[in-house]
């Protein structure tokens, strides 16, 4: 006698490989809902598809079946917070099995824009992840943005959400997703600021009575790094007599030192009035240890400047070239508009756009083949000589 339909449920689900497996649901009579799904692992093919098959798998698996409490039972904002912590199976699977931990400041960031953002509205109060629905998600995107909450803010917490719904997902734990159709909240992406090549001749000119300021201008604009690398570098990454730089860290408040953006230390060169700098750091640096962080902080010898040290270092720069505060927030000029005017000037130097994704670190999929072993070929004096002849004109 064929089961009820309120034991079990057959359906299909596609594989990556554009095959189909039969899967199972099983109903809760406590939860008046299917809470358990189960693979009977039979693919569906044939005429019949299999169907028959697929049933008495789930048949025999009826036994087997304990419906005990699950992620899919608790209350989704609950479950949404506690995924974004540091000890959540989650963030401990990406650290202990793929070996990709999530950086601090991304788990905390997500956390709060649950906090803040998510659990306040009214409908998601007393809700169970299963009951979510995409009307529901869509609503909420309305009432944040009635709120006040900007777009970029809630594709952020759109973000925080769909993750640990795709992550019960992976785990059979829920079988359907509510994300799938909604579509992110639209923005104006503003167009970051770079530099002329004749501004940034102007710029390493300035004058200032802090060499860290000088040197932490030169390592983004003629050495193209970013600002966590910029903060990250130790005495042990810089050769003077070579005049290279070694790029093999990326320094963040919530994590400390790490490996630098996608994991990919590089070498850049060091033009002659960057090994300068250098020189003019060391010579006040009060330490110089091979794993001291060359741009200091004045206090303490475990952490480097702080973040706002470089931007405020670099709006002062641009008002002694004649580009005051209100020019440069129009003009969307920060810190990393330096490696946009890296590139520029590497590309006006004569360099390849494969020495200059090279040496910037950039990273992208139509290139990563030829990118990833672009390290063994460069000629560094080369590459300097054409750096210091774009900005010495």
């Amino acid at each position: 006698m064929r089961p009820s339909r309120r034991l079990y449920s057959l359906f299909k689900r596609k594989n990556s490989d554009g095959s189909q497996t039969w899967y199972v649901r099983y109903w809760d009579n406590t939860l008046h809902r299917y809470s358990i799904t189960k693979s009977t692992g039979v693919k569906v093919e044939g005429k019949r598809e299999r169907k028959t098959d697929a049933d008495k798998v789930a048949r025999d698996l009826l036994p087997t079946i304990r419906f005990t409490p699950s992620d899919a039972d608790r209350l989704f904002v609950d479950y949404c917070e506690s995924f974004w912590t540091p000890d959540s199976p989650y963030v401990r699977e990406k650290a202990l099995l793929q070996k990709r931990p999530l950086s601090s400041y991304y788990v905390k960031m997500s956390h709060d824009d649950i906090k803040r953002h998510v659990r306040p509205y009214p409908v998601f109060t007393g809700l169970i992840l299963c009951d979510l629905k995409s009307g529901m998600i869509r609503d909420w995107m309305v009432w944040a943005a009635g709120k006040g909450v900007g777009p970029r803010r809630i594709n952020a917490c759109l973000q925080a959400m769909r993750v640990p719904w795709r992550y019960l997902m992976d785990r059979e734990e829920i079988d359907r997703d509510p994300f799938l159709r909604i579509k992110p909240a639209h923005f104006e992406v503003k167009e970051k600021g770079v530099l002329t090549p004749a501004e940034v001749i102007r710029l390493i000119s300035v004058e200032t009575d802090d060499p860290r300021a000088k040197l932490s201008i030169f390592l983004g604009a003629l050495c193209g790094l970013r600002r966590g690398e910029v903060r990250g570098l130790l005495w042990d990454d810089v050769d003077q007599i070579g005049q290279v730089i070694h790029v093999r860290h990326n320094y963040i408040d919530a994590d400390g030192l790490k490996s630098p953006k996608n994991g990919i230390a590089r070498d850049v060169p060091m033009p002659s009035m960057v090994k300068e700098a250098f020189d003019q750091v060391r010579a006040v640096s009060p330490w110089r240890s091979k794993n001291d962080y060359v741009i200091f902080h004045v206090e303490k010898r475990n952490v480097p400047v702080g973040e706002t040290f470089l931007q405020n270092r670099l709006e002062s720069m641009l008002e002694g070239i004649g580009i005051p505060n209100k020019v440069r927030i129009e003009r969307n000029i920060t810190f990393h508009s330096l490696r946009h005017s890296f590139v520029t000037l590497g590309r006006l130097s004569g360099l390849s756009d494969f020495v200059i994704q090279a040496l910037a670190g950039h990273k992208s999929s139509a290139m990563m083949e030829r990118y990833s072993h672009a390290a063994q070929v460069i000629d560094m004096e080369a590459a300097r000589e054409r750096l210091e002849t774009a900005v010495n004109a």
